[in-house]
């Protein structure tokens, strides 16, 4: 018998008892369907003799009661002569949940004390920023807090509760730490440099450092972690970093690279000579005559006259947060303060999937067709050919010859036909992130100023403000924000 037919039978039958009780007026007990709670009736006895808590108790004990009595509502109902009414006697003892095991990190594992400070005036403060978290060696970054059992419970027929298991969580992995010796449940730093979190693993890399300025007399810096230069970055100097490359002076025409962040505290004026390239996002107060190209987000204070390309968005905030002359793309979208300036200077941005990549899209579509087509007739031939050799037995030299040439170009065509999807694949990603991008001026947009979204432009040939611009079915269409 299953639990629910259990207890629907119990209750059928604690009904019929129950009322058949009620209606005798004798004293009872009634104990609730889910054994959770017990009921006692008391009915004055014939000779008018009071109850004892010790024949309460029996009563209790000979109706299956024998857990969770509350012994105190026991001696009131003898003491005070509670009759003709049920006083709740007996209460399931709950069983207490455990506390599985977890880790307490000595550490941010979210990478939200990386944000910039919000200034006063609404400008980003991105000097604020602190890419690295910087760990001592010896310091202790995780403490292990073991599982706690939890407790059974009793119901008050004294039928046992059962708990949950707890579960142990295994050993913390990564790199450049260590389980403290005297005392397991710690984890300790080896060495000193930034400490990571990712997918439940730890590593603490070691930071380059560079004190003070850079500049040509210095050469160029490499290393395949993290870089933190605390100085100016003079023209002609190039910077590779294998992780995060943070540059708390200015930046001027240099080319830097890095495979996560790249974070400028002041800013960068390449002289239309700086390279910038990250795989992570990239943050600057400001951008001015420089090529930037990532593969997440931008942000920045302000863009001037610069080459600026995101897979992510670009979001210019601050005071101002205008973008002014160059080329700004952000597949995702752009938001901004302002666009251009009086002086009409000419200014580009495009939000969504570049023209070239859905033409792209267009050309391997067509190309998997053509390939797609070749193979069929060539397997169709091939087919052909096989069918023949199996009824005959036997097939000219010139048709064996011709199967296998049509072998070498099935194996041919394979590969090409995998790389072309593998690449449409790719190109369909960049679509459906580009998808519902818009450009978003929350201020002054100023005549002059190009906007394209997609593969739709449109020329702001008068000035206007607080404007969205997003691609309907090829048109560039323009709706006002609403300001609360």
């Amino acid at each position: 018998m299953d639990q629910f037919s259990y207890l629907n039978d119990s209750f059928g039958k604690f009904e019929e008892s129950y009322f058949a009780e009620v209606e005798s007026k004798d004293t009872y007990v009634r104990i609730t369907p889910d054994d959770m709670q017990a009921w006692l009736y008391l009915r004055e006895k014939e000779n008018k003799m009071p109850y004892s808590k010790e024949e309460l108790l029996i009563i209790l004990k000979q109706n299956d009661v024998i857990s969770g009595i509350n012994e105190s509502n026991v001696s009131a109902m003898a003491k005070k002569s509670v009759y003709d009414r049920e006083i709740k006697v007996a209460d399931a003892l709950l069983p207490r949940e455990g506390v599985n095991g977890y880790y307490e990190y000595m550490f941010d594992t979210t990478g939200s004390k990386h944000a910039p400070k919000i200034r006063e005036d609404g400008s980003v403060d991105y000097q604020s920023m602190n890419a690295l978290q910087n760990i001592k060696k010896g310091a202790v970054i995780a403490r292990y807090h073991k599982a706690i059992p939890g407790e059974t419970g009793r119901n008050v027929r004294g039928i046992e509760l059962p708990v949950a298991q707890v579960k142990d969580l295994p050993v913390i992995r990564g790199m450049g730490f260590a389980q403290n010796p005297e005392d397991e449940n710690e984890y300790l730093a080896l060495q000193d440099g930034k400490i990571d979190f990712r997918d439940g693993k730890i590593s603490i890399n070691k930071v380059h450092e560079v004190r003070g300025d850079i500049d040509l007399a210095d050469g160029n810096v490499e290393f395949f972690g993290d870089i933190l230069i605390s100085g100016n970055v003079g023209s002609g100097v190039t910077i590779r970093a294998g992780k995060t490359l943070t540059i708390e002076g200015t930046v001027e025409a240099v080319n830097l690279y890095a495979g996560e962040d790249i974070v400028l505290k002041r800013g960068i004026q390449g002289n239309n000579k700086a390279k910038v390239f990250a795989k992570g996002n990239f943050y600057a107060d400001f951008v001015e005559r420089a090529d930037v190209k990532v593969a997440k987000n931008v942000e920045a204070n302000t863009i001037m006259n610069a080459n600026v390309s995101a897979e992510g968005k670009v979001i210019v905030s601050g005071k101002k947060g205008f973008i002014v002359g160059g080329s700004v793309h952000g597949t995702k979208g752009i938001e901004c303060k302002g666009l251009g300036n009086e002086a009409e200077v000419r200014t580009m941005v495009h939000a969504g999937i570049l023209p070239d990549i859905l033409e792209k899209s267009r050309s391997l579509t067509k190309e998997e067709k053509e390939l797609a087509s070749t193979m069929e007739v060539l397997l169709e031939e091939m087919k052909k050919i096989l069918l023949m050799k199996k009824e005959k037995g036997m097939i000219p030299i010139m048709l064996e010859q011709k199967l296998i040439m049509l072998k070498n170009q099935r194996e041919i065509i394979i590969p090409k036909l995998t790389d072309l999807k593998q690449q449409k694949e790719e190109h369909l990603l960049q679509v459906e992130r580009a998808k519902g991008s818009v450009v978003r001026v929350d201020g002054k947009l100023y005549r002059g100023c190009l906007i394209s979204v997609d593969n739709g432009q449109m020329l702001i040939e008068k000035g206007t403000s607080y404007m969205e611009y997003r691609n309907l079915s090829g048109m560039i269409v323009g709706s006002v924000i609403i300001k609360n």
